[in-house]
């Protein structure tokens, strides 16, 4: 029952459809929230030692793996079966950016609020009182948008209350009121590990979004102090590794990738030797932070913030052609596949539940 909804979500990350009409459409990522710096932004909400995802610095996004860190045992099988979804699935590793996204509002203490209302698209209605909760006094500006694509994902962050949310399929009717089909609400958010109460939030491992997201303020930077999410085509069925409380994996068999599981890049790769900027600063985030596996979708792919709040704040520039391909050298759908210079087959496996406090 709940596995249908989840599953759902899932499927709906990277649509085949989209990926098949135009690579460069690849695009699940998060906004710019509505001031010219989320840097800025963020130092103001989260205080100087904040990471820069916002949440807690001790949580598994956010911790540096060890140069000893293990490897599972069977890792060179779930890295061969991901590089086999790389071949099978366009042949890329996308950069997501600029469509099935999910925008990022920072917003005030004197925001107006809305209890939206349950849209109950899968036709669940038992789960209504589990999502209500998150509905319930959610601060909406008037600007408020979700992400291009069926997903319609938005995120809303409120710093005066520390208080989180994503939501899946948003929509406004025309007298300005919205619904959601999911989602969730996070208090004390920059405590949170970066983990949804299980069912909710809008992935379908209940990670947020924002914790593994690619920030444009962080490559214009030239550094990520987090782990970053990844998509694959296979993930394996009733499996799931902390940090993901649920999974809807679609693949029998113990050498597909878990939900939730982290990768990270083999140290000994020189990034210098990619062209991009971005895929650098990118590949050196998953040599220190890794990747953790969050849904399965159309393609292999990693999230990077939606342009559009930046682009208004900024004149309509998009910051992603300079950041990814400063000599002017790919073309529109080789730079939204930029992260296919780094070679899938140097991503090691770590073991399952990697991380995971002792109780």
């Amino acid at each position: 029952m709940l596995r249908r909804l989840l599953s759902a979500m899932a499927m709906m990350a990277v649509p085949r459809k989209r990926w098949g009409s135009i690579i460069s459409a690849i695009s699940l990522t998060l906004g710019l929230c509505a001031v010219p710096a989320l840097a800025a932004q963020a130092g103001v909400a989260f205080g100087g030692h904040q990471p820069h995802n916002g949440f807690s610095p001790a949580g598994p996004w956010n911790t540096k793996l060890p140069a000893d860190v293990p490897v599972a045992p069977n890792s060179a099988a779930i890295v061969a079966n991901i590089a086999q979804d790389q071949a099978n699935f366009f042949g890329i590793w996308g950069l997501n950016t600029d469509s099935y996204s999910t925008p990022l509002f920072y917003v005030g203490r004197n925001t107006p609020v809305q209890t939206w209302t349950y849209s109950d698209c899968q036709n669940l209605p038992q789960l209504a009182p589990v999502i209500a909760p998150s509905l319930q006094d959610v601060p909406t500006p008037a600007n408020l948008f979700a992400s291009q694509g069926t997903d319609e994902v938005t995120t809303i962050y409120q710093p005066s209350t520390d208080t989180f949310w994503d939501f899946w399929r948003a929509e406004k009717d025309a007298s300005g009121h919205w619904s959601a089909c999911w989602g969730g609400k996070i208090k004390h958010y920059r405590q949170n590990p970066g983990i949804f109460t299980n069912p909710l939030g809008a992935s379908a491992s209940g990670l947020p979004l924002a914790a593994g997201l690619i920030r444009i303020s962080e490559l214009q930077h030239g550094y990520i102090d987090h782990a970053i999410i990844l998509v694959v085509p296979r993930t394996q069925a009733n499996c799931f590794s902390w940090p993901a409380n649920r999974d809807d994996g679609n693949t029998a068999g113990s050498d597909i990738p878990c939900e939730g599981q982290r990768f990270r890049l083999n140290p000994s790769f020189d990034v210098s030797t990619l062209y991009s900027p971005a895929a650098q600063i990118i590949a050196r985030a998953i040599q220190q932070y890794g990747v953790i596996l969050t849904d399965h979708g159309g393609a292999v792919v990693s999230y990077a913030e939606d342009p559009r709040l930046y682009e208004a704040a900024h004149g309509g520039v998009n910051p992603y052609p300079a950041l990814e391909d400063p000599l002017n050298l790919l073309t529109p759908g080789e730079r939204s596949a930029i992260l296919t210079q780094i070679p899938i087959g140097q991503l090691q496996a770590l073991p399952l539940n990697y991380g995971q406090p002792r109780r």
